[in-house]
């Protein structure tokens, strides 16, 4: 067989097919399994599948009070029938001894955070690879003492120092796209501390296998351990306090703090100068609150504005900006300014039809509001725009969606051999990643 077609030709073929459908290609013969397994040929797929700029589908992820606050994760094709026709992943752990917090996904891979039902053990990051269906964990390097864990928190879980302060950790996933590697950022607080001095910095990167400390790098402003992160030009992103803003709301002293995957260095980011003007101060007692996300592979800041003090789940309208040149200041732009009637969650992105995906405050569901032609100044929700409801539900604030991304990832040396992960890896506690070592 492997005198039919020539090497390049077949690498050719498989470039055009699923990951997994790859995958299974393998076993044919050992020609094409040499094929698969060269790790060019595993680069090149990746770069294709990360540069496809007509990737349509969307990975959805919520949880469900419905089953018992259950992950769930969908695939969905961007189109008319985004409601109507989905694939529902399997989740590969185990729901009974453990809680799950997605921490992100990235090129291909989600990653979560295990905290386990049992006080004594350590949180444990998970990686999956939704395409293909192989995951792995790995413990993250020891809290100084055990944890007090919190199911389904947005913080992730307390931990006490040796010295008896409370700790809180929060976690970022992201890809470096010039050493071809994933990583898991961890950084850590005291929680007590009214300037949140940062104690510990630790990285995970999946091409070694392994933690390694940069407490030394750690930054001088502070990242709340519920902020969202964003994921933009091989960085993670964040939106960062100095000194005790974070307790005075002083929107004068945010920052967009930048965590550069390949150098492991803390950046930063100002925030546009029109929202400065525009936002005195965020928080309860001011009624706003600014996140960070991603619209059309750009950097993006979401000014939220609710009517309630005391509620700060449910908002009525939203100024968003983008950054359309990553890095330079005087790109940043308004991209629209909406008023929603019956309030909103959370604004989850903009499709490619150009309606923007929001979980609505009625029943937390997700809908599709058709912006139209009118300019993106002052536009109404709910009654005043087309809406519709696509009729998935879920807790509000879990839900995340992102472009989906195939890729194939060969895992970790056994006895110094690069080997294929099987869903066996899942019980591992020595991951690493081969998918390449040329950069990019």
């Amino acid at each position: 067989m492997s005198d039919c077609l020539p090497a390049d030709v077949l690498a050719d073929i498989f470039f055009r097919l699923p990951a997994k459908t790859v995958l299974d290609c393998r076993c044919v013969c050992k020609f094409w399994r040499s094929v698969i397994s060269n790790s060019s040929f595993l680069c090149d797929y990746n770069r294709l599948s990360f540069n496809n700029k007509y990737n349509t589908r969307l990975i959805l992820s919520r949880y469900d009070d419905t089953r018992k606050r259950e992950e769930i994760m969908t695939l969905h094709d961007d189109d008319e029938s985004l409601a109507e026709h989905f694939e529902e992943f399997e989740f590969p752990f185990d729901h009974g001894l453990s809680f799950y917090l997605l921490i992100g996904f990235s090129c291909g891979l989600v990653c979560f955070l295990e905290s386990s039902k049992a006080e004594n053990l350590p949180e444990s990051i998970l990686i999956w690879n939704p395409s293909v269906g192989y995951s792995f964990k790995t413990f993250p390097i020891e809290p100084p003492v055990s944890k007090i864990y919190r199911p389904y928190s947005a913080n992730g879980p307390y931990v006490r120092s040796s010295e008896g302060k409370p700790l809180v950790s929060c976690f970022a996933f992201g890809f470096d796209p010039r050493s071809f590697d994933y990583k898991v950022v961890r950084i850590v607080y005291d929680c007590l501390d009214s300037k949140r001095v940062i104690e510990i910095v630790d990285v995970f990167a999946l091409s070694t296998g392994e933690w390694h400390n940069i407490t030394a790098s750690a930054p001088p402003y502070v990242i709340k351990e519920s902020s969202a992160t964003a994921y933009v030009n091989g960085a993670i992103h964040w939106i960062g306090y100095y000194d005790a803003s974070h307790v005075e709301r002083l929107v004068s002293r945010l920052i967009i703090a930048v965590f550069d995957l390949h150098d492991e260095v803390f950046k930063e980011i100002k925030l546009p100068s029109e929202m400065m003007k525009e936002a005195i101060g965020v928080g309860h007692d001011d009624g706003q609150k600014i996140s960070i996300g991603v619209i059309r592979n750009s950097l993006a800041l979401l000014h939220y504005h609710s009517n309630s003090r005391n509620d700060m789940s449910i908002f009525y309208g939203c100024t968003v900006w983008v950054m359309n040149e990553y890095g330079a200041m005087e790109s940043w732009a308004r991209l629209f300014n909406i008023h929603f009637v019956a309030g909103v969650g959370k604004i989850l992105g903009i499709r490619r039809n150009g309606d923007i995906l929001v979980v609505a405050a009625q029943n937390w569901e997700l809908c599709s509001v058709n912006l139209g032609s009118r300019p993106a100044e002052n536009l109404n929700f709910i009654g005043h725009r087309p809406t519709k409801n696509l009729n998935i539900h879920g807790a509000h604030s879990s839900f995340y969606t992102e472009t989906f991304m195939e890729c194939l990832v060969i895992y970790k040396k056994v006895n110094g051999v690069p080997t294929m992960s099987t869903k066996s890896a899942a019980t591992t506690s020595t991951p690493a990643l081969c998918v390449g070592t040329s950069g990019g």
